[in-house]
């Protein structure tokens, strides 16, 4: 199967499989497991410490062995620590399934855009990103209706489906992905510590010696610690402060799924403006195209997190979802173009390092304000936090422009 085509089924069953998982996975930990603010962020802080400890390890090795194989342990991963969190409603149970999923993923992220980048080439790599992107989305509106629906009956079915879909994703991988330009360490030197460290000094030495790739890792670093504020307190912000409407037949749980359902609809549409009027090639325009997502989820958060009514909240998370949409792609698609093609797995696995550092130190503080002060604190120092990353990335503008 061509990569670009095999990259896109996978990314529509991804968006499946993911948002039955997760469309119901903090209400889960709420209602079921009954976690209060402070130990839904320390689940998340648990999971992105994880993620810091080994994505660049898991990056180098997929460099020095092989991509695809990495790509796939890490589907089967992700599975496993999911269907683990759905069977057994317990914190610590929940923070260690975490921890193993998050592993899981640095399998994932770094290995990724690399294997697809040097299979079909940069220009290609990046349109597949977008298209992926966009097409991800439908296949997550299609996933979060059939998790609305499997959680009428629990809200641990969804995210046991889910994990199985994952699982079935990695065999359809093992079987048709296909790794024909790249080029694996020898077997004697793939155990060598001597290896290891000189492809991971060879990425650290890249980024150092580029002062644009070092104030985009900052810009990564500022928006994980932001994304770890949101994700884990927009959930108890609304079930603290709002009485979600009757629904007529339907029960509660239909309304996470209308939350997440038109959240995906404005992706599909936001990444879908961005793919006709942003050229991937011009590394400026993308600067200035993600500084204004920074800006926006920003005043969209402090409004959320003071929104007087329902709607008003809803429409604030669903357009600050919307440009997040935008920022991820991009950003995947302007790091792409600027990364060299040797060692790229270990290079896209330090900027997930820098966003796992983001959410591991960001998310304690925003979680402790949240519960001691009011989630409205903390989602307003979550905003906050996006100051310095625009500010960062207009330095960027400044260093492409000279």
């Amino acid at each position: 199967m061509d990569s670009v085509r095999l990259y896109i089924v996978a990314r529509i069953w991804w968006g499946i499989a993911w948002s039955l998982t997760t469309t119901m996975s903090l209400v889960y930990m709420v209602v079921d497991a009954g976690l209060d603010p402070l130990q839904m962020v320390l689940v998340g802080t648990a999971l992105e410490l994880a993620v810091f400890l080994f994505e660049i390890p898991t990056g180098v090795v997929a460099d020095l062995v092989s991509r695809r194989l990495s790509v796939i342990i890490g589907h089967v991963g992700v599975g496993i620590g999911f269907l683990v969190v759905a069977l057994v409603p317990e914190f610590w149970t929940i923070l260690i399934a975490n921890v193993f999923w998050g592993v899981a993923y640095t399998f994932i992220s770094g290995a990724y855009p690399a294997w697809l980048s040097s299979e079909v080439g940069k220009e290609r790599a990046g349109e597949a990103f977008l298209r992926g992107s966009q097409l991800g989305h439908v296949g997550a509106f299609v996933g979060i209706i059939a998790a609305v629906g499997l959680a009428h009956h629990s809200l641990w079915l969804p995210i046991a489906a889910g994990s199985v879909g994952l699982i079935a994703l990695a065999i359809f991988m093992a079987l048709f992905m296909r790794e024909d330009h790249f080029t694996p360490a020898q077997a004697e030197h793939r155990q060598s510590w001597a290896r290891f460290s000189h492809t991971l000094s060879q990425g650290v030495g890249e980024i150092r010696s580029r002062p644009v790739l070092l104030l985009v890792l900052g810009v990564t670093a500022v928006f994980g610690a932001y994304s770890e504020g949101l994700d884990r307190l927009f959930t108890p912000l609304v079930l603290q402060n709002f009485e979600l409407p009757a629904l007529g037949p339907l029960d509660g749980v239909a309304w996470w799924g209308i939350v997440a359902a038109v959240s995906q609809l404005i992706g599909i549409f936001a990444v879908s403006s961005a793919r006709r009027r942003v050229k991937l090639v011009d590394v400026a325009l993308l600067t200035r195209v993600m500084t204004a997502a920074l800006l926006v989820m920003g005043l969209l958060t402090i409004a959320l997190a003071f929104a007087g009514s329902l709607l008003l909240a809803m429409v604030c998370f669903w357009l600050s979802q919307g440009a997040r949409s935008v920022y991820g792609p991009l950003m995947t698609a302007w790091l792409n173009q600027l990364l060299p093609e040797e060692g790229k797995a270990t290079l896209f696995s330090i900027y997930g390092q820098a966003d796992a550092l983001g959410q591991t130190a960001g998310g304690p503080v925003i979680g402790a304000i949240a519960r001691y002060v009011s989630i409205a604190a903390g989602l307003s120092l979550a905003s906050l936090l996006l100051l310095p990353g625009g500010w960062l990335l207009a330095r960027v503008r400044g260093v492409l422009a000279k």
